[in-house]
């Protein structure tokens, strides 16, 4: 696998674990939400539904005590009442949302049936003692009655809680298995971090080094190219440039050597020791010792400054190809052979 195919996937590999996570946390908060807020709105209408039962009973048992103290009026707002409470008995009967409520609601609706019967007794025929009778006969029909009720109305509430408790749960494990993502997202950006310092910023620094080695005129130093991605066949072409270099550099000196000999024979052949100087005043080849070098090259520098090519012991004369100026020759008179 090359370097870019290696860092394409390592970073594919972070991107596609941020946005599965985002994901996942964005899909389970919204089904939390939902289930909480469906868990909610159906708990929340059985509570309403109860509350209407019980304030529409205790409205038909205020009703029936006013009936049995001789109210006209009161068989209305019992009548009344009665409709509110079977309305929303039956509201709440379309509404089971829990396991319990079924039973309850038919605890209710027997215990309804009862008081009603027992209502329907009291208000059949006149009573000396009315409270009397309402205590013995209807009171505690009215009692189970309201008790079913607030029954329902715990069933409904103690589900609200469970469903509380079940989302609080369920945000508490989503939190730690995000917290468990987040931790691999960071522990994956170190391991690629340090991969990607590994294989690519030390290899960089190593080839700079080494590129600036070779500039600086270290024949010996070479690049590593022990791998075969991307760097490392900059790597081996970059050795491959200074093999070069270092080839045509042999070469070069090989024929300048020749070179240089060729010029010493051919100084040689001219029968008199002699220097040749280049354009720029440096020695290309000698057939004097060393110490009449500097001589000649004053005669040169006096030969250029417009001096006599005869006020010395040396003779200078001007080499050139076609109109250039190639060099001078500065040659030791015959006479002044020593």
């Amino acid at each position: 696998m090359d370097l870019r195919t290696r860092i394409l996937v390592g970073y594919g590999y972070m991107v596609s674990l941020i946005v599965v996570s985002a994901v996942a946390a964005a899909l389970g908060f919204h089904h939390l939400g939902s289930r909480l807020s469906e868990v909610l709105e159906a708990n929340f209408a059985s509570i309403r539904w109860s509350m209407e039962m019980v304030e529409a009973l205790e409205r038909q048992d205020s009703a029936l005590l006013a009936a049995l103290l001789g109210d006209d009026n009161a068989n209305r707002a019992i009548s009344e009442s009665e409709t509110a409470f079977l309305n929303a008995l039956e509201r709440a009967r379309s509404n089971v949302t829990e396991d319990r409520e079924s039973d309850v609601i038919d605890q209710v609706d027997a215990t309804y049936e009862a008081y009603r019967e027992a209502r329907v007794r009291l208000l059949a025929e006149p009573h000396e003692y009315p409270l009397a009778a309402y205590n013995e006969e209807a009171f505690p029909r009215f009692d189970a009655v309201k008790s079913a009720v607030v029954d329902l109305l715990d069933v409904n509430h103690q589900a609200m809680v469970a469903a509380d408790n079940e989302a609080r749960a369920a945000a508490k494990r989503r939190a730690a298995g995000h917290g468990l993502v987040v931790l691999v997202a960071l522990l994956s950006f170190a391991w690629l971090s340090r991969a990607l310092r590994r294989e690519v910023l030390v290899r960089l620094t190593s080839l700079q080094s080494a590129a600036k080695a070779m500039a600086s005129g270290d024949l010996e130093r070479r690049a590593d190219a022990t791998r075969t991605d991307e760097l490392g066949l900059l790597a081996e072409q970059l050795n491959s440039l200074l093999d070069r270099d270092v080839e045509l550099r042999g070469r070069m000196d090989v024929r300048l050597a020749a070179a240089r000999d060729m010029v010493l024979g051919l100084l040689a052949a001219t029968g008199a020791p002699s220097v040749l100087f280049a354009p720029d005043g440096r020695v290309v080849a000698s057939t004097v010792t060393d110490a009449e070098t500097e001589p000649a090259r004053e005669a040169l520098s006096r030969f250029r400054s417009g001096g006599e090519n005869g006020d010395s012991a040396y003779e200078v004369a001007a080499l050139a190809a076609g109109s250039r100026s190639v060099g001078w020759l500065v040659s030791r008179r015959r006479g002044d052979d020593k």
